[in-house]
Order: C-alpha cells, then sequence, then structure tokens
C-alpha cells in the first residue's frame, strides 16, 4: 500500500475516533441565543422584551408577533429570511433563525 494512503486513512482514523469521544452534536434550539440576537439586531425597530423602552411604533412587538393566531417557527423565521419593506435583509445561520423563532414563540401568552 502507498505510504500516503496509509497516512490519510490513519489521519482519518485519528479524527474519527476524537469525534466519537466528543459526545453527539446537538442541535436544540437556543431561545437565551436568540434573546441575545434579537437585541442586537432587532430592537433598533421592534420592543424584544419587556425590559426594552423603545421602539418604532408602527412594527409590532416580539410579544404581538408571538401571539399572532396560527404563529409558528417556520412563519417567523420566513419572514425574516423573506422580509416585507421596511424590514432590512438579516443574514443569519439556520441555526440563529431557529434561536431567534424560538425566543419570539417563547413570549406567547398561555391559555
Amino acid at each position: 500500500m502507498d505510504l500516503r494512503i496509509v497516512s490519510v486513512i490513519g489521519i482519518v482514523l485519528f479524527f474519527g475516533a476524537g469525534l466519537a469521544f466528543a459526545g453527539p452534536a446537538t442541535n436544540k434550539p437556543d431561545p437565551f441565543h436568540g434573546k441575545e440576537l434579537a437585541q442586537q439586531l432587532c430592537s433598533n425597530c421592534h420592543l424584544v422584551d419587556s425590559q426594552q423602552q423603545q421602539a418604532n411604533a408602527d412594527v409590532p412587538s416580539f410579544n404581538e408577533i408571538a401571539n399572532q393566531e396560527g404563529q409558528t417557527a417556520g412563519t417567523i423565521m420566513a419572514h425574516i429570511m423573506l422580509p416585507k419593506h421596511p424590514m432590512p435583509t438579516i443574514p443569519l445561520t439556520q441555526s440563529e433563525l431557529t434561536d431567534l423563532a424560538v425566543y419570539i414563540l417563547s413570549m406567547r401568552k398561555s391559555g
């Protein structure tokens, strides 16, 4: 066997073993990260939490968005990915979109 192939196989096995011991990767949505993103990216226009004092009056608060009838994480993510004027396009990863949507939905009133 060619020495280069043996080296590549050894490297692959070494890193593969390391990944096996690293534990499973989780893609669980993180509403706390979503809140951080909201405060950084959305608070110029939206009221993103109960502590915020000022926002654009013509823009719905995250509380209002969360409590719209039939609201889902998917519809929230779609509105962020394909915004309507005057909302700007905000480049976010899929994970960030999910975190932001879960945070918004966490503001939904129960009952």
